[in-house]
């Protein structure tokens, strides 16, 4: 539930004292990309802050405000709410992550952090954005939170961090000290005259309140020591100052009614209350007085939402009270906090039940409620929210029952937390191992089998996880959950062997009319499967129709029930579309699927998925000319690689960086790309793929078309190669393999030698509709190079595939080139020699600006959609 309150600056209370030394700081806000306002609790700094926002509104500035509580304590839902708070006032800023709704927990920070930096970079309006109470939000969570946000905002976007806390390093470690302002408590502290005031502004006189001068020394500035000195009566014609702020608060409870004072106390164990919790907890009448009386005498009332029905007290007056009715009867209490945690638990308000279970002590109630909301979460695909859970209330303790532990795996593995849930059930075999043996236990002991099966299978270790899996369906005692995910490892390893007829003999995923809740999971990691084996046998277009026909059916669910799908898991078939997409000339539609999932294709997608998204990202950057943005994206993959141990998806990245030099030729970089390939190539891993070997075999292959000849035994090793690919019906690698092999023996070993080869080439080609494997080749030209090393007999054919008319092109090129000025020729010239435009800008002395617009002209003039083919037409021509 979006409470509006948290995204708009509390109301100023009465009696607030003007303080115009800390007021005018406002003025500085706009000068610095970060201030903090920095103090223990009660010094002001949310009143201050209000104050500021306040007065840079009426100088017409837009002000964001977000109030932050301990239930913000994940990335994902902080930024939600930034998102929230910022759309308030910038309608057209933060859309794309508040669309996301209940799946944000699926997204990493970094991606909802670029969505929200790049809404806020495409309109120029200056903001500050203010975040109250940020010490609620552990510092993991708020760097991961902030630590993009506050490196990339836009210079306009100014930030006002409000906390108890110091604010972690690595959210500040690149600001210089002039882009920071910082107010701490000894700036908040009152002064003796601000003190005099205050007291003045209240209706009490110094001469009746004691020594001013004691009360600020004792008060040592402090507000909140001072407002809860204001509430204490009068006692008789003097007064006195309490020595501590819990006696100030000891005596506020001591001009309440005996009834309302325990019954208030009893409020203090609840974080938040509204008018039916107190009721079901106190009783109706004394419900309604103790809210009444709570209002009446502002008693650190803060209200939460805008209808007035959800509360929370001071968290000082709030920890006093607990303390006191702990004290007063610590069983009573406890069985109070047990009571309101199942009032909230009835309404399947999770966090707050599981909060105030575990202040009950109750562990058993505890644990079923986080069992019984972990499955729930499970089904509906929710794993990464669970986890969360599961890691803020440590439930993973060795006491905890089996079942919990085993939804806590399930939970850990689906997030690609590999190494965490394998230790886990390392755990519970262990634990299994000392129990009598039984049925139960039988069952449980496969269960977590399967578990390991499913960690195996996502952390690309087929080896291990087929039989493993195959062994788990046999035993019998696999439940329905189980059966599913196990038939989707069993599943993915027919497809790495190969075993096409085996992986369509496979029964379908049990249906949600079947009592499979989970449908919607299974289904999305089978279909993305048996569309990923379709466009592996060279049938792209029936595996584009599976992927669709699966993001038809989250669609219509969506319709049924009114909740979006959860995107990581349809990010697996818009990966795989995409590339399919790709593959076949439909860049426009690959850029759309990729856009709307490549911010969430790391954080459930199996290893092929994200290889083949990032690789038509990568390779339609590079169709662009934009090779820095290529290269970053490479970085990123690289590092996912590297971070989850995948050797497999390392090689991938590798071999599109070979490409990419040789496309900016830098034949050298392409090598050293072509070494390490090699070396993973030889590396021994239980992936149970030929990719490694393949990618290593390719670069050489793409190496040697700029070479007179091919190294001894390179064309031996293609050729056997493709001789296993097209035996094992892996038609998708003997197509991309076949175009770059018959070209080199064309070259090597005449026309004559290479002519059966590119023929069934360009046979399958057509069938396909693969043409990017064609245009794909490491060239700016491809067309040059196949009228260099394609036999004349099969010139036209590959003219055809790429849509070319080959005896009219020649004169068309020239008459399009001719309707360019000089400086575009220039310019088409220098892109055609592979330079990109600041080069190009340098070269002819003009600013990159300069040249983009030249580009926009010549690609209306040319009537071609991106650099490279620009190149093409300068080469016909």
């Amino acid at each position: 539930m979006l409470l509006a309150t948290k995204i708009s600056p509390p109301r100023r209370g009465r009696g607030i004292l003007p303080r115009p030394r800390l007021e005018l700081y406002a003025d500085q806000l706009l000068e610095r990309r970060l201030a903090v306002l920095e103090a223990p609790p009660g010094f002001g700094k949310t009143t201050l802050a209000t104050i500021w926002a306040e007065r840079l509104s009426a100088l017409g500035q837009t002000v964001a405000w977000l109030s932050l509580d301990a239930e913000d304590d994940s990335a994902q839902r902080l930024l939600y709410y930034i998102c929230a708070a910022i759309n308030k006032v910038l309608p057209e800023a933060g859309r794309r992550c508040l669309d996301l709704g209940a799946e944000l927990g699926f997204f990493s920070a970094e991606a909802l952090s670029s969505l929200l930096i790049d809404d806020l970079a495409r309109q120029p309006t200056p903001l500050t954005l203010f975040l109250d109470d940020y010490h609620c939000i552990d510092d993991e969570v708020l760097v991961e939170a902030l630590r993009v946000f506050v490196q990339r905002a836009p210079e306009h976007v100014h930030l006002v961090l409000v906390g108890r806390k110091d604010v972690p390093e690595p959210i500040v470690e690149h600001l210089y000290a002039d882009d920071r302002l910082e107010i701490d408590s000894t700036m908040l502290r009152f002064e003796l005259e601000e003190t005099r005031d205050l007291f003045r502004k209240g209706g009490v006189q110094p001469e009746f309140g004691g020594d001013v001068c004691s009360i600020q020394q004792a008060s040592d500035g402090w507000i909140a020591a001072l407002r809860a000195y204001l509430l204490t009566p009068a006692q008789g014609a003097g007064r006195h100052l309490p020595r501590s702020i819990s006696n100030l608060f000891d005596d506020i409870l001591a001009q309440l009614p005996e009834a309302m004072a325990r019954c208030l106390c009893a409020v203090g164990v609840l974080d938040k209350f509204s008018a039916g919790l107190l009721q079901e907890l106190l009783g109706e009448a004394q419900a309604d007085e103790l809210l009444l009386l709570m209002r009446r005498r502002q008693l650190f009332l803060s209200v939460l939402d805008e209808h007035d029905t959800w509360f929370s007290l001071h968290p000082l007056f709030r920890e006093h009270l607990r303390a006191a009715c702990l004290r007063q009867d610590e069983v009573a209490a406890r069985k109070l906090m047990l009571q309101a945690a199942r009032w909230f638990a009835q309404r399947q308000l999770w966090f707050d039940a599981i909060r105030l279970g575990m202040d009950s002590g109750d562990v058993a109630q505890l644990r079923e409620w986080i069992q019984d909301c972990a499955t729930t979460l499970i089904e509906q695909g929710d794993f990464s929210t669970l986890v969360v859970l599961e890691k803020r209330w440590q439930m993973q303790a060795s006491d905890s029952p089996l079942p919990l532990k085993v939804t806590r795996a399930w939970a850990m593995g689906l997030a690609l937390e590999h190494g965490p849930a394998m230790r886990l059930t390392c755990e519970l075999e262990a634990e299994i191992e000392q129990q009598t043996p039984s049925e139960e236990s039988s069952a449980i002991y496969w269960e977590v089998q399967a578990i390991k099966a499913m960690l195996w299978a996502l952390d690309d270790r087929y080896a291990l996880a087929a039989p493993l899996a195959r062994e788990c369906v046999e035993s019998g005692y696999c439940t329905q959950w189980a059966a599913n995910v196990l038939l989707n490892v069993i599943c993915g390893a027919h497809m790495r062997a190969c075993e096409w007829d085996q992986l369509y003999a496979l029964p379908p995923t049990q249906r949600r009319s079947q009592g499979n809740r989970g449908y919607f999971l299974h289904e999305c990691y089978r279909q993305s499967l048996y569309g990923l084996a379709e466009m592996y046998q060279g049938r792209i277009v029936q595996g584009i129709a599976a992927l669709d026909e699966l993001l038809q059916q989250a669609a219509n669910q969506s319709a049924a029930d009114m909740r979006r799908p959860n995107p990581v898991l349809t990010a697996l078939p818009k990966g795989l579309g995409a590339y399919g997409h790709y593959l076949r000339g439909d860049y426009a539609e690959a850029e759309n699927l990729l856009q709307e999932c490549l911010p969430y294709i790391k954080m459930g997608s199996f290893i092929e998925c994200t290889a083949f998204a990032y690789t038509a990202q990568v390779r339609l950057l590079a169709q662009q000319g934009r090779f820095a943005q290529a290269r970053r994206l490479l970085d990123d993959l690289e590092s996912l690689a590297l971070a989850r141990d995948w050797p497999r998806l390392q090689a991938r990245a590798l071999l599109e960086r070979v490409r990419l030099h040789l496309l900016e030729r830098k034949p050298r970089e392409a090598q050293v790309c072509s070494n390490l390939l090699q070396q993973l190539a030889s590396l021994e891993w239980p992936d149970q793929w030929v990719d490694r070997e393949y990618f290593a075999l390719l670069a050489r292959l793409w190496l040697a078309l700029d070479e007179d000849c091919c190294e001894p035994g390179l064309l031996e090793q293609a050729s056997a190669l493709l001789g296993r690919f097209k035996a094992s019906g892996l038609w998708l690698y003997y197509l991309e393999l076949g175009v770059v092999g018959g070209l080199l023996i064309s070259r090597d070993q005449g026309a004559n030698a290479a002519l059966p080869l590119l023929s069934a080439e360009l046979d399958l080609l057509e069938q396909s509709g693969a043409i990017s494997l064609l245009t794909d080749l490491p060239t700016q030209d491809t067309c040059a190079l196949l009228a260099r090393l394609c036999p004349s007999a099969l010139q036209q054919r590959a003219a055809n595939l790429l849509g070319i008319d080959a005896t009219a092109q020649s004169e068309h090129c020239s008459q399009a080139l001719l309707a360019l000025t000089v400086k575009e020729r220039q310019v088409v010239q220098l892109v055609a020699e592979g330079k990109s435009n600041k080069q190009i800008a340098r070269d002819l002395n003009v600013t990159p600006e300069t040249i983009k617009s030249h580009m926009k002209s010549i690609f209306a003039k040319l009537k071609v959609d991106n650099r490279a083919q620009a190149a093409v037409m300068l080469q016909q021509a």
